[in-house]
């Protein structure tokens, strides 16, 4: 499978209802993410093919990233760390032959900036993110990048690839206007990862205010690593490096049974 040779909606379909005959998923998680496939969201479930990959073992990190007009005074900001303190630290590491990432933008409409690709083939971001979109649908987003990398992670592992599996959503505010899913959908299908025992999900909450509780909006998606700062330029920054070195970390461990991502 690759990016430049996309899979149909069709065949994603059926990847996920034989998952769930065969109970590799639950039909529940199944049926939410077979609603949430199109053909603008299908590039998310494509990567590097076989004969691209390095090894037999990767990493798969599927980047989420809030491009609401809030985010607006830190673009900038979270450009420059998202290269420099995610992808450049990862391309780094001596794991990098085996880390292959995904990004989405989202906010009133989402971006897949590209499928799984491995992070040396990655340029910088630039003007892919823009934070100047209107309303945070977070839910949409989340289960769109859920069944993103599931069916990418099926395909692999039926061609003999074991994979490990990260979702780090980066946020400052809770969903206002999701069109498709709830967040009963999202939590399901993040109780479905978890199950598997082969996903860390994770949840980067930046504050706008003291008061802001983004902790429960990791909680309501069922995203059980939660980091919640504030929003100052040198706390995204120490957010991002965070978020490579845990990935770097556990590209090198074996995922155990408390899914704990930041150590």
């Amino acid at each position: 499978m690759s990016s430049q040779n996309p899979v149909s909606v069709n065949s994603i379909k059926s990847l996920f209802t034989g998952a769930a005959q065969s109970n590799e998923m639950s039909q529940d998680a199944a049926a939410i993410m077979v609603n949430s496939l199109n053909d603008t969201n299908i590039l998310g479930c494509t990567g590097a093919s076989f004969d691209e990959l390095e090894t037999d073992s990767v990493t798969l990190t599927s980047i989420i990233i809030d491009g609401s007009y809030s985010m607006k005074n830190n673009e900038q900001t979270v450009r420059e760390s998202y290269d420099e303190l995610v992808i450049k630290a990862m391309a780094d590491s001596k794991q990098s032959g085996s880390m292959l990432v995904s990004t989405r933008v989202f906010s009133t409409d989402q971006t897949i900036l590209y499928g799984f690709k491995k992070v040396a083939d990655i340029g910088k971001i630039g003007s892919q993110y823009r934070a100047d979109g209107g309303s945070t649908r977070l839910y949409d987003a989340v289960v769109d990048a859920i069944t993103g990398i599931r069916a990418y992670a099926k395909t692999l592992n039926d061609g003999g690839v074991q994979t490990k599996c990260i979702i780090v959503v980066m946020s400052d505010g809770q969903d206002n206007d999701s069109q498709k899913n709830s967040a009963a959908d999202a939590k399901k299908l993040a109780e479905d990862c978890i199950a598997s025992e082969m996903f860390y999900l994770t949840y980067v909450g930046f504050k706008t205010s003291p008061s802001d509780n983004l902790d429960a909006v990791a909680a309501m998606i069922g995203f059980p690593n939660a980091y919640t700062t504030g929003n100052t330029p040198s706390e995204i920054r120490k957010a991002m490096g965070l978020v490579s070195q845990s990935v770097i970390r556990k590209s090198q461990t074996q995922i155990g049974p408390a899914n704990t991502f930041f150590q």
